[in-house]
């Protein structure tokens, strides 16, 4: 038994050294440990030099400065850390910002979101689904940090998704139970609570040796054992725009992409398009992650990409029906007090997205480049001052 708890204690302790020494280096990684993972998400939050961006599919394109390439050698001061995929929606994020439980107190962290999302009245199971993770899950509902009533619409919107929790009975009485309330399933949960934390616990070191595997074949960079400074060297930004700009039109150039075939006439899908985008599912959910960052007393910033006016022009959608995403977004983000910035501005900017999905170009991520590190070192304006952006 001794030899167990010291072999275990080893363990534990060379998977930590790991993942402090080699956090940067797997930042544009897409390894299981990090998505689905607990401990690369709590590491990077604990870091003064650690920006964590949750996003979704615009973190795959290989574009020029990107954010991650971008703020990989701390330009700044700070590096960032992406945490999503293809498909993460509002209650992926949830899960895994609440996986991080305390680590989410007074830190920074930005929220990315994708306005296609907003478009459809139901959330597409596939994407939750690829996006879920039982630990996260577990770590998120068995944390004291947040409150009942935010367990229990979170509980009731995931059971939506049976495939999440099936084959772990633990999770799904969890989920049933918080689900429900009362005091009689207050009982059940923590009859079983017990259990469920040595469940939880077992995951956690599990969690540990699988991102220190996946960290184990990544370079080590210069200043790995310490914190990079807070106050790196000031950049020409204007210069720097003017180099994104044109990457995107060359990529623009190369792709040959022609406009988007027109099938409807101008505003004869206004209404159609306002009452899907009213009653999507995922307004709920985003705000179920608002609630928790409010909760948590993390400091977040939401960004948004514009929508893409050429591609709903071509669907019948008005610019006067397209203005519904904006209204819905600021009255959301202003009830929690979040900074806002939707680039609204661009929409109809050919050069901004790298194709006709949620995929921001050069161009695009210079805005967000610029707003992140004006964020980060607390000179972010106003909120919803996307239009103060333009060099």
């Amino acid at each position: 038994m001794a030899l167990a708890g010291v072999a275990i204690f080893g363990g534990y302790q060379w998977a930590s050294e790991k993942e402090e020494r080699l956090l940067h280096s797997a930042a544009p990684e897409f390894c299981d440990a990090k998505l689905h993972g607990v401990a690369l998400i709590r590491e990077a939050l604990s870091r003064p030099d650690t920006l964590v961006f949750f996003g979704s599919s615009e973190l795959i394109p290989n574009v020029p400065m990107k954010g991650v390439d971008f703020f990989s050698d701390s330009p700044t001061g700070f590096t960032m850390f992406p945490v999503g995929k293809a498909g993460t929606t509002a209650l992926s994020v949830l899960q895994k910002l609440g996986s991080a439980g305390d680590e989410l107190v007074g830190k920074k962290v930005v929220i990315s979101l994708s306005p296609s999302f907003f478009q459809s009245e139901e959330v597409d199971a596939k994407y939750f689904e690829g996006n879920s993770s039982k630990l996260q899950l577990k770590e998120f509902f068995g944390s004291d940090r947040f409150s009942a009533s935010l367990k229990q619409d979170a509980a009731v919107q995931i059971l939506k998704y049976p495939k999440v929790f099936e084959g772990d009975w633990v999770l799904a009485f969890t989920l049933n139970c918080v689900a429900q309330g009362g005091r009689w399933n207050r009982f059940l949960l923590d009859l079983i609570a017990p259990y469920a934390a040595l469940n939880r616990a077992v995951g956690r070191m599990q969690d540990h040796v699988e991102a220190a595997f996946a960290l184990n074949g990544e370079p080590e960079l210069a200043s790995v054992s310490a914190f990079r400074p807070k106050h790196g060297r000031l950049l020409n930004w204007d210069e720097l725009f003017r180099t994104a700009e044109q990457q995107s039109k060359t990529l623009a150039a190369k792709s040959r992409r022609g406009p988007p075939v027109v099938t409807r006439l101008k505003g004869s899908w206004d209404r159609q398009f306002v009452a899907k985008m009213q009653k999507a599912q995922e307004w709920k959910d985003f705000e179920l992650v608002l609630r928790l960052l409010k909760e948590a007393g993390a400091h977040p910033l939401v960004l948004s990409m514009p929508l893409h006016a050429d591609v709903l022009e071509a669907q019948g959608v008005s610019e006067v029906a397209r203005l519904e995403y904006g209204t819905q977004l600021r009255a959301l983000v202003s009830k929690y007090n979040a900074p806002l910035v939707y680039f609204s501005d661009h929409e109809s900017d050919p050069v901004f997205f790298v194709d006709q999905n949620d995929h921001i170009g050069s161009k695009g991520w210079w805005y967000y480049n610029k707003v992140m590190d004006d964020f980060y070192h607390d000179r972010l304006g106003k909120p919803q001052a996307a239009h103060q952006l333009h060099p």
